[in-house]
Formats: C-alpha cells, sequence, structure tokens
C-alpha cells in the first residue's frame, strides 16, 4: 500500500488509499507459490485486488544492497514487488521494517515520447513442421517509413536458425488461445493464417487494455493459385485528409495493413537479433524454445494503434519467461493521423529495449538499466540499431522519429551525424541543463556509437545486409561474404564467427558488448565492454578505431566523472585521448605524459 500511494498517477485514488488504508488492505488476498530452483526453494506470494493494478503483484522478500552517505553499502531486507499498471510495469523494493520505505524501483517500460516543442546456436530439431512461408504487403526492412518508400509484397523471411516453424506456427501447448491444449488431430503444432505466432503475437488495442488474446487481426488469404506461397497479408493503406473529429475513425480503417507491418517488422528484428546472439539462452522473446534452453512463453506481445494515449511507443520487459509488450500510438501530428507502426525505426528503438535490458545483467534480471546513464544507454542502443539498419553504403545522417512526429529533425535534441557542427554531443554534454533524462542522455550514447561504427566502415567496408546467410539444412552458417573463413581453437572447436563488414561487425561487438558489462553499467562500463568484446571476438583488431571512435566524442582515456552517485549524477570532463599505442607509440604530444590503454593493455 505504501508503494501503491506513491505509484499510482490517479490523485484520487492516492486520497482514497490513505483513508481508507485497513479497507483496501483487507480486500486483498494473497496466495503463496513454492518452486525449486537449483538446490534451494524460493516462495513467491500473488496479492491479488491491489489497487491500480492490472494484475496479481508478486511479491518476495530478499536483501538489497543499498548505498549508505558515507559511500559504503548496506544489507537491507526488503520486499521486492513486481507490479504492472496500465501504463508502467514496476520492479520496486520497499523496506519490510516500518515505516517501509520505498528503497528502489525500476520501471520495465521504456518509452519514446514526443518532445516538447521546446526542444552459431543448435542445430534445428529435426521434428519441427515446415510451413509453406506468407507474404506481407508492407513496407520493405531497411524503408524506414512512408515518406522513404513504397509497400511491396515480401514474403517471410524464412530462416530456419532464427524461427525453425517460421512465423506463423506454435506448439498447442505454448498457445495462449489453446489453453495448454497439447496437440489436435494428431499434431503438436498449430498453424495460423493471422498475426499470431512464436515470436510474436500482434493486434489491434484500440482501447488501451490489457487484454489482447482474442483483439483483433488481420487473416492472411490463401495463396491465389501458387502452391508455393502461403497465406498472403495483402491490405490497402491510402489514409486521406479528413475533418479532425474523423481522423481517428480513418487511421482504424487502415489496421490489417498497420498490424501486418508491425508483426513483419517484429519478427524481421527477432531474427536479426538471433543471428548475433540473442538467443533463447540469452532470453530472448519466443513461446517455444526447441530445446535449446531459456524460459518460454514470452512471445512479445505487440499492440498496434493502441488506445492508452497518442504520440508514443513503449516496451515492457519482465524478465526471461513472461511476455514482453510493445505498445505503438497513433501520431496525431499531422492529419491524415501518421501510424507509428509503419515507423520502423520506431518499432526497432522499442524492441531493442528487451534486447538490452536481457542482455545486461542476465535475462532473470530486469532492473539494471533502470536509471542515470545505464537508462540512458538502454535508449541510446534502440536509437543506434534503428539508424544502422536503415542506413546505407552510401553516409547520410539520420534523424529519430522524424516522420511519426512530422518533424524534420525527430524527436531528439539533434539528427544523427559525424558531423559536429550538426550533432556536437559529447560526454560533457550530460551535465547540460535538460540532459538528466533517460532519452536525453541516450541520445549522446547513441551518437558515440554512430561515430564509431563509422570509424569500423571506413576500415572494414559495408555490407549491403545485416543479415547473415542462410543456415544449412544440419544448422551450420556457412560463411558466404558476411563472415570470415572459420577458425578452429587448438582442441579443434569452431571459434565464433567474425563479421566482415564494419556494420555488420559493430552490430555484433554492441551485442556482445551487452552480455559483457555490469548490471547498472556507465557510460565508461558499457565502452570498455565494446573493446573487450572485440578483443574477444577479434584478438582486438579494431582496438585503436573503437577508441578514437569513443575519444571523438569526449569519451577518451582521460575523460573523468566526479562525485558520481548511483542514480548517475557527478560533474563530468570530457576526454579525446587516445592509449598511446594508438599514437604510434609516441607519448602524447600535448602533455607528454603515458596514458593508459584500457582493457588489456597496450
Amino acid at each position: 500500500m505504501q508503494f501503491m500511494i506513491a505509484a499510482t498517477p490517479n490523485t484520487q485514488l492516492a486520497t482514497d488509499l490513505k483513508s481508507r488504508y485497513d479497507e483496501h488492505i483487507n480486500a486483498m488476498t494473497v496466495t503463496y507459490q513454492s518452486s525449486f530452483v537449483g538446490d534451494h526453494a524460493t516462495m513467491m506470494e500473488y496479492i491479488d485486488n491491489v489497487p491500480d493494478a492490472v494484475s496479481p503483484v508478486k511479491a518476495k522478500m530478499v536483501y538489497v544492497q543499498v548505498p549508505k552517505p558515507d559511500g559504503s553499502t548496506a544489507l537491507d531486507l526488503v520486499w521486492k514487488f513486481e507490479v504492472e499498471m496500465q501504463d508502467n510495469w514496476y520492479e520496486a523494493s520497499v523496506a519490510a521494517i516500518a515505516p517501509h520505505r520505498i528503497v528502489t524501483v525500476v520501471d520495465w517500460a521504456s518509452d519514446s515520447p514526443l518532445p516538447h516543442p521546446s526542444f552459431q546456436t543448435a542445430p534445428i530439431p529435426p521434428t519441427t513442421p515446415s510451413p509453406l512461408p506468407a507474404s506481407y504487403n508492407i513496407f520493405p526492412w531497411g524503408v524506414n517509413d512512408p515518406s522513404e518508400g513504397e509497400r511491396a509484397i515480401v514474403q517471410e523471411l524464412g530462416d530456419k536458425l532464427a524461427s525453425p516453424v517460421g512465423w506463423h506456427t506454435l506448439p498447442y501447448k505454448n498457445d495462449p488461445q489453446s489453453d495448454n491444449i497439447r496437440q489436435v488431430g494428431g499434431s503438436l503444432w498449430r498453424e495460423t493464417n493471422t498475426t499470431w505466432g512464436n515470436n510474436v503475437f500482434a493486434h489491434e488495442n484500440w482501447e488501451g487494455r490489457n487484454e489482447w488474446v482474442y483483439n483483433l487481426r488481420p487473416q492472411g488469404a490463401a495463396s491465389k493459385g501458387d502452391t508455393s506461397e502461403g497465406a498472403v497479408f495483402d491490405f490497402d493503406y491510402d489514409p486521406k485528409k479528413t475533418d479532425s473529429e474523423d481522423a481517428l475513425n480513418e487511421a482504424k480503417k487502415y489496421i490489417d495493413a498497420t498490424v501486418t507491418q508491425l508483426f513483419y517488422t517484429s519478427n524481421m528484428v527477432h531474427d536479426l537479433y538471433y543471428r548475433y546472439g540473442f538467443d533463447e539462452v540469452s532470453g530472448n522473446f519466443q513461446q517455444h524454445n526447441f530445446g535449446r534452453g531459456g524460459k518460454e512463453d514470452d512471445g512479445v506481445i505487440a499492440n498496434a494503434q493502441d488506445g492508452s494515449g497518442y504520440n508514443n511507443a513503449n516496451f515492457m520487459t519482465p524478465p526471461d519467461g513472461q511476455n514482453g509488450r510493445c505498445r505503438m500510438y497513433l501520431w496525431n501530428t499531422a492529419n491524415p493521423y501518421r501510424d507509428g507502426d509503419l515507423e520502423a525505426g520506431i518499432v526497432i528503438h522499442e524492441l531493442s529495449h528487451g534486447l538490452s535490458t536481457r542482455l545486461t545483467g542476465g535475462p532473470a534480471n530486469s532492473g539494471c538499466l533502470g536509471w542515470g546513464e545505464s537508462g540512458g544507454m538502454g535508449e541510446g542502443w534502440g536509437d543506434f540499431l534503428a539508424t544502422t539498419i536503415r542506413s546505407t553504403s552510401s553516409y547520410s545522417d539520420y534523424a529519430m522519429g522524424a516522420w511519426a512526429a512530422n518533424r524534420p529533425t525527430g524527436i531528439r535534441n539533434f539528427i544523427y551525424s559525424t558531423d559536429k557542427a550538426i550533432n556536437p554531443s559529447t560526454y560533457k554534454t550530460l551535465d547540460k541543463p535538460g540532459y538528466w533524462g533517460v532519452h536525453a542522455i541516450g541520445e549522446v550514447w547513441a551518437e558515440m556509437l554512430w561515430v564509431v561504427s563509422q570509424k569500423l566502415i571506413n576500415k572494414h567496408g559495408y555490407s549491403d545486409s545485416l543479415f547473415p546467410p542462410a543456415p544449412l539444412e544440419d544448422g551450420t552458417i556457412p560463411t558466404g561474404n558476411f563472415y570470415r573463413p572459420k577458425e578452429y581453437d587448438v582442441h579443434g572447436k569452431a571459434k565464433p564467427l567474425v563479421p566482415i563488414h564494419g556494420n555488420s561487425l559493430i552490430v555484433q561487438l554492441v551485442l556482445n558488448g551487452m552480455k559483457l558489462q555490469d548490471c547498472h553499467p556507465s557510460f565508461f562500463d558499457a565502452r570498455d565492454a565494446i573493446i573487450q568484446a572485440d578483443a574477444v571476438l577479434t584478438g582486438g583488431e579494431n582496438f585503436c578505431e573503437l577508441w578514437e571512435g569513443f575519444a571523438e566524442r569526449g569519451l577518451g582515456v582521460d575523460a573523468t566523472v566526479v562525485g558520481k552517485t548511483p542514480w548517475g549524477g557527478g560533474i563530468r570532463e570530457d576526454g579525446f585521448k587516445v592509449p598511446t599505442v594508438c599514437n604510434g607509440g609516441e607519448e602524447d604530444p600535448d602533455d607528454g605524459e603515458d596514458d593508459d590503454c584500457g582493457f588489456f593493455g597496450c
């Protein structure tokens, strides 16, 4: 109750909770569930009828580390809650001893609001079915939004490693619509002709509620005489300018096209990230994991035209084994309304919250990117990956969310550019007014990664596709023109494949770095993790290029922060130096002092 009084955005409810405290307490019911993990038992409480919560609150008693004013830490006994609300999903720690102060809060929901005007894996399981691929009338992969290209009929990707049964098939036992039925008509697998599958459940959510299993979804038509083609999702999209009061209804006319686009983009992101290491063991989002490890029953719930708001998007990332939830909104920034589901960069940004949250600190911990620099980087990785996916071999600057927001500069302070006259962001920028929030912090991190990526592209060239070659029948990956020739260690075991080109290599290093960094990483930690990832993958071949990219934006070896707090405070100073080994072994000419070389020495 102490937490709900603080958490509810409804001031009338908060007042009622205080005045009728005992009545609300007595209306709640508690059930208990114990389970064995390894060699020890855990007890979880489920609290029903919690005011303003949309599902039972999970609760357990644990110890947490709490910073003290003198810089030390202490262990405090707390109740840890998982509280799902309409627009937030909190992981909160509240002191177990009265007066029950709130110790920590992390919101698993990450959003992208419109700013104010002032501003190699296991082989494919042999028993899985091979359904016919579907096709979709959508803005193809790489077309960021309707201003950049036309819709086209595109076939399902068909990556048998990332999605062994395709995008429209899942086991009955993992199907939320089948009530744990294990098979029908002798088949273990359900094949659908709608936007419902193992990775993604996409649908409208006009009422903005949490119910989703039976929401409206488009039905794919039977293929027109071509037996090599599965269901066809071909729907019109041609919204017209209307009177303002009719704009919402005009947008709703094209919900089938919208949901199809969201389903397609979300599955493409799933398959792409899978191929770079966001697999089942790492905590990816799938209903069925094909015996490859990790927890199941957590495909992405993707809400199109969500009715709970406008001009936003968000993603909620609970720990592995619970469904991630992506909510996309209409943007009333133009007439006709612009549909965020059709701007791939926004969808990719939101889905990337699931990636970075599950990889940082491990898939069982969703509280590592909650605030400060770490929370900001959670936003920045999404911007960077979305920008990298839409980029081409001909360099260009890019704005984030420009089409949906109907603003050429997008929804960030600056567009992403290697030109400091266009985007002047450096590490010190985090000390400026207006840069306390995670979105502003994130755009500084994304800008750094964008500059770093160009260093690798200048060295290694550019791949027109970020997707690796399709796997062979036994699940192995051919190198093609995407990876270096395979290498083996002294025991004859194949080493991880190394992407040849700069843009694919940086994606691999960024994901590998997420796995290496600590919970609550700082900019320094994330930078060092990427450099360490390169040392592991390539033996450090790109040591200097990575340092040069970070140093160009103030995160060099001499960058500092004084007075840092767990919440992201402190006074920062830019550092533009690189390790001396990157200056040809010479000492830096500006001061003659030797610099630290970072990970793995010089």
